[in-house]
């Protein structure tokens, strides 16, 4: 199904919509920053890993090899200086597998453009999504297990307090689906699949409650900026799929 608007914006209005979507969202981001941190040297380091992380999410939804996965990089090897000076351990796991998948696609990427030198995406066999679901199925399964052996090292990615979502959602599994899911479709989106986008929609929606419970605004405002780009970067892999 084809929408005019959509249409546009990945089309003749792509600039513009990048300009304005990156504008907004570095207000968004400053405006959490400002009322919501207290303007420490970290807090300021990862308002700026954030602005990268913005032409890290809009490049890569509009497959755009070098800035994507360069800016991704950058984004991500920041994001592992933040957990770590912040004591959070556990969390640099994440950033560190994002980052050597950035360092795998710019390679893998430049090997599959188009003449524009754009990415080109494909689509998923009934075995890729089987293989996805299975790794997701197995993720949630061993998951916690892996996760208190780390604790049992110091770095736990989950801790659990047996805090609830809406007095009877697990705050711990909510963390562990938000984690293994946003594995899944880092893979998938470097392996150049457009159906990483579908699970990059149900990812942020999980941070998103995630960043709330936790008080964590800034990010919650970043998820919901991704979350656009998401909607924008979906549209886009699949109509170049389909040519």
């Amino acid at each position: 199904m084809r929408i005019q608007l959509l249409d546009n914006i990945t089309g003749k209005w792509a600039i513009q919509w990048i300009v304005i979507w990156f504008i907004c969202g570095v207000i968004a981001l400053s405006a959490g920053f400002w009322l919501t941190t207290d303007h420490t040297t970290l807090d300021w380091f990862y308002l700026a890993v954030s602005f990268i992380g913005l032409v890290c999410v809009v490049s890569l939804s509009f497959r755009k090899n070098v800035m994507g996965n360069g800016f991704g990089m950058g984004a991500t090897a920041g994001e592992v200086i933040v957990q770590a000076t912040s004591g959070a351990v556990g969390l640099m796991l994440a950033p560190l597998f994002n980052f050597f998948t950035h360092v795998y696609g710019i390679f893998y990427w430049s090997k599959h453009t188009d003449p524009d030198g754009d990415m080109i995406p494909k689509s998923a066999s009934k075995a890729v999504w089987l293989i996805t679901a299975a790794f997701i199925v197995i993720g949630l399964a061993l998951f916690p297990t892996i996760n208190d052996l780390l604790a049992s090292y110091g770095y736990a990615v989950v801790e659990d307090d047996n805090s609830q979502f809406l007095g009877f959602i697990s705050f711990f599994w909510i963390n562990v689906i938000a984690f293994v899911l946003s594995i899944t479709a880092q893979a998938a989106m470097i392996l150049r699949y457009s159906f990483n986008w579908w699970l990059w929609i149900i990812v942020n929606f999980v941070w998103l409650i995630v960043n709330l419970m936790s008080g964590n605004f800034i990010f919650a405002i970043q998820t919901m900026v991704y979350q656009i780009n998401a909607f924008v970067g979906l549209y886009e892999w699949y109509r170049s799929e389909q040519g």
